[in-house]
């Protein structure tokens, strides 16, 4: 009985809000009143054997009505009746939509009734409405195609109709189409590594990355979550696919955005996955992209994060073991950006699946441990803070931090790291042979297998492994006076393990060149000749310049802009300079953390070329700042004192009385500019290109000359 007030509750709700949202699908008045005829119908069959009654109560109520509209469906299909057919769209819709915002037992009545569509024929019918020339259709296929394609549905639409789907990307420039596409595209990028090469090799990729330079949020969200699913489950090839196409760079507006942290989170999430893929962490972290995650995820509290989800149908019933479990590389990786969005992901989904009283999915996929391991060792207070939060949330037991200093550890502190690490059962014997920080830095099988009653073999990998791990985040400073530590971090992070037996055979910076493979191997116990290999390969390099006396070249450009309403057009003006070739800086967060006022003024002072995002009322917070204490009047007048190319670039700008701006930044308003045109992207990158090199007046018609004429007419006025 509690149940069937909950589900009608629930009904209610969202036929209010369906009826008064303008994104939703039009419902007619009849399928409200189907609702009330539901309890009369016949008794359905069962549909999957082993569901929960609370399930099967809920399926009983909704599977004939949802059998007599794809019945319906089929036959105004057949006979061409476009009033019909779209009543009948609208119905499953509704249906389906009803089911993912339920609470608990949604996921599962969802499915059950999403997959029944496509045993019934339903998804066949969408498919083929996909193709028809009433572009109304079209727009309403496409929205309830992505709302029922979970897993078995994916399949279906993989091997039957890819290319349907395909040749809806290729209307990038149908905004309408594109929120529904773009919405397929995210789940079918969760398919499998071979449909995520066949949809980029097709241009879905490109789809997405032209929709990215878009305003609409619908849009740039199913963007983000579909280029996140594409990094994670698109294996190794589309992760290169996708750097090749510069999906790194065009993910920074997407990352940069203020308007919703859905998208960036989810744009976060996907340039983390591509920096955790060493053969293009380099790429990646040229991009710029990956200095935006780290604060971001500070900034954020997972539990406001996780009430934003449950707002949404899509995201309500939080993600599926499988999704879960690609985030662990990124836990177990040795980037701090993927240690700290994973965390935190993990958190925000603790929140929903404690709702759902099923946080043992996390001991299940085995992130338990990889969060333990943060806590112990992680020197980042944001990946700690959440890895701590996310094991108390499931539970689990929250270890405690690791002293670092390694090397200086007694006996009891060895014993408690074996605690924490699982390995009680030993902490007698390690006490009764007085096994200390030192010894245990230079323990080896034999030894475990020997003096420490570590019989199994498995058992004694695994502790390696640990002690590997702990190895890589030791602190050795106290006995590493020449810092081999960061030596060997330079080279490969793991390599940070072989630093106490470097340092206690004598090796230094001094001599480092000198070594050969065999004292690696038998004087400092590097057993991995691999290992051996690469650290003589660095040995060989010559030693980089030092920059302590000289600048490094400065950025091509430096972009100002008013944060409050500039902020997208910078981002997405930095993207389109930087895939042609140019070096672009934009103050984030991330430089706040150091001499903020310095470094800016000097990264303005080093760039060659000066683009000013005048923007709506960007001017507004100089007039009368005689003290000089905002930062575009700082920036404007620091370019102007250093004679840079200055290019002011308008957006909904209004030019102001000259007289009300300080006189030193005064002479601003005299530049030539270019007017923004979102539309026309590509022709105004060209314009701005040509004042960047210098010549802005190539062709007469696009002379900027006009945007003088432009101030005196708003002047006149």
């Amino acid at each position: 009985m509690l149940l069937s007030l909950a589900v009608l509750l629930w009904r209610l709700r969202r036929h209010f809000s369906i009826m008064f949202s303008t994104d939703r699908l039009t419902v007619p008045e009849y399928v409200s009143r189907l609702q009330t005829r539901r309890s009369a119908a016949a008794e359905p069959k069962a549909v999957s054997p082993g569901i929960s009654a609370d399930v099967q109560a809920v399926l009983d109520s909704s599977l004939p009505a949802l059998r007599s509209a794809i019945k319906t469906l089929k036959s105004a299909k057949d006979t061409s009746d476009l009033d019909e057919t779209r009543r009948a769209i609208a119905e499953i819709f509704q249906l389906v939509e009803e089911a993912w915002v339920l609470p608990t037992v949604g996921r599962q009545v969802a499915e059950e009734i999403c997959n029944r569509i496509r045993l019934d024929g339903g998804l066949e019918l969408l498919l083929q409405l996909l193709e028809t020339p009433a572009v109304e259709i079209t727009y309403e296929s496409a929205k309830l195609l992505e709302q029922i394609l979970v897993s078995d549905n994916r399949d279906y639409v993989a091997r039957m109709g890819l290319g349907v789907i395909l040749n809806l990307t290729r209307e990038q420039e149908d905004a309408q189409l594109a929120r529904s596409v773009s919405g397929i595209l995210e789940h079918m990028f969760k398919h499998t590594e071979e449909t995520s090469v066949q949809l980029i090799s097709n241009g879905a990729l490109d789809a997405l990355l032209f929709w990215c330079r878009g305003t609409d949020p619908t849009v740039l969200r199913h963007c983000a979550v579909a280029l996140a699913n594409c990094a994670m489950h698109g294996g190794h090839r589309c992760q290169r696919l996708m750097i090749e196409k510069q999906a790194a760079e065009w993910l920074f507006p997407l990352a940069f955005s203020k308007e919703d942290e859905l998208i960036r989170f989810h744009a976060c999430l996907a340039v983390a996955v591509l920096a955790a893929n060493r053969e293009i962490e380099k790429e990646v972290v040229k991009s710029g992209t990956l200095e935006l995650v780290e604060p971001f995820i500070a900034s954020l509290d997972p539990d406001d994060f996780a009430r934003s989800l449950l707002d949404s149908a899509d995201c309500m019933q939080g993600r599926t073991a499988a999704d879960l479990q690609h985030l662990l590389p990124l836990l177990d990786g040795t980037r701090l950006e993927g240690k700290c969005i994973a965390a935190f992901y993990l958190c925000v989904e603790t929140s929903i699946k404690s709702r759902q009283r099923n946080t043992k999915i996390f001991q299940e996929i085995g992130a338990v441990q990889s969060l333990k391991r943060i806590v112990m060792y992680s020197s980042n207070g944001t990946a700690c803070t959440l890895s701590k939060r996310a094991l108390g949330m499931m539970g689990e037991e929250v270890p405690r931090r690791i002293l670092p200093s390694v090397p200086n550890w007694k006996n009891c502190e060895v014993r408690t790291w074996l605690q924490q690490i699982g390995f009680s059962a030993y902490c007698d014997r390690f006490k009764e042979l007085q096994v200390d920080g030192d010894l245990l830095l230079n323990i080896t099988d034999q030894d475990l297998s020997t003096d420490l009653g570590m019989t199994a073999g498995l058992t004694r990998k695994r502790f390696l492994r640990d002690l590997r791990v702990l190895k890589t985040y030791a602190n050795y400073s106290t006995c590493d006076p020449n810092n081999m530590a960061d030596w060997l971090a330079e080279v490969d992070l793991r390599f940070r393990q072989y630093t106490y037996g470097l340092v206690q055979s004598g090796v230094d910076r001094n001599n480092v060149q000198n070594l050969t493979e065999q004292q690696l191997h038998f004087d400092c116990h590097i057993e991995n000749g691999i290992h051996r290999a690469k650290i003589l390969a660095a040995n060989r390099r010559p030693i980089k310049a030092c920059l302590t006396d000289a600048q490094p070249p400065g950025p091509d450009v430096f972009i100002s802009y008013r944060r409050t309403t500039g902020s997208q057009l910078a981002s997405l003006l930095k993207v389109h300079l930087q895939v042609r070739g140019f070096s672009a800086f934009i103050d984030v967060e991330k430089l706040e953390a150091g001499k903020f006022e310095d470094k800016l003024i000097q990264s303005v002072q080093r760039a060659r070329n000066f683009i000013l995002i005048l923007s709506a009322n960007a001017l507004d917070k100089c007039m009368g700042d005689t003290g000089m204490k905002d930062w575009v009047h700082k920036e404007i007048v620091t370019a102007l004192g250093g004679k840079k190319n200055i290019v002011p670039v308008t957006d909904n700008f209004m030019w102001p009385d000259p007289m009300s701006l300080p006189e030193d930044m005064r002479s601003i308003l005299n530049f030539n500019g270019i007017k923004w045109s979102h539309e026309y992207q590509e022709a105004t990158i060209e314009k701005i290109l040509r004042f960047l090199k210098g010549n802005p007046c190539r062709d007469q018609p696009d002379c900027p000359e006009g945007s003088k004429e432009e101030k005196q007419k708003q002047k006149q006025k």
